[in-house]
């Protein structure tokens, strides 16, 4: 008897009485989605900290070299008055020596890879009230995906300095 049950199920609805199989898919997609958020998270992150870090040493490289470039006499007499050529060869002097990029302002890591460029587009040296502003773009490449796109893209920047006397 339980042959012909079977029989008669499997040959006249067998449709209605499969059971379900586990395919995984939304298993497998939400898998994906977590990997394409967490690739993008970890670029974001390498993209914000190393503009943060440029911004910073740019910005310092920008406040040393207005100091260093301030005209002694004219300090002494509370005027804001800067030798503009001093400035501009301290700007350049403290990314090479200080920050360690090369001539082309570029940085490599200890293993010799690339990590970034800094492309200075535009210069503004005022001499006087003094102020130095520097803009440009941070060339970078992919951190995650190094091997796979090794195309670079670029972020701006843009940081000033401005010599400010208070003690008058």
């Amino acid at each position: 008897i339980g042959r012909c049950i079977t029989g008669v199920l499997e040959v006249g609805d067998t449709m209605q009485y499969k059971k379900k199989a586990f395919s995984g898919i939304g298993f497998i997609l939400a898998i994906f989605m977590f990997g394409i958020a967490l690739f993008i998270t970890m670029e974001y992150y390498h993209i914000f900290t190393t503009k943060e870090s440029v911004d910073i040493d740019v910005s310092r490289a920008l406040n040393i070299s207005v100091d260093l470039a301030m005209q002694d006499i004219d300090w002494i007499q509370h005027n804001s008055v800067m030798d503009t050529t001093k400035a501009e060869k301290e700007f350049k002097s403290y990314l090479i020596n200080d920050m360690g990029l090369n001539s082309n302002y570029e940085k490599y890591d200890s293993n010799g890879e690339f990590l970034y460029q800094i492309i200075i587009d535009e210069t503004k040296i005022q001499r006087t009230p003094a102020k130095f502003k520097v803009s440009g773009r941070i060339r970078m490449k992919p951190v995650t995906v190094r091997s796979i796109l090794p195309e670079t893209f670029d972020v701006p920047f843009s940081e000033e300095s401005k010599n400010t006397r208070y003690d008058d």
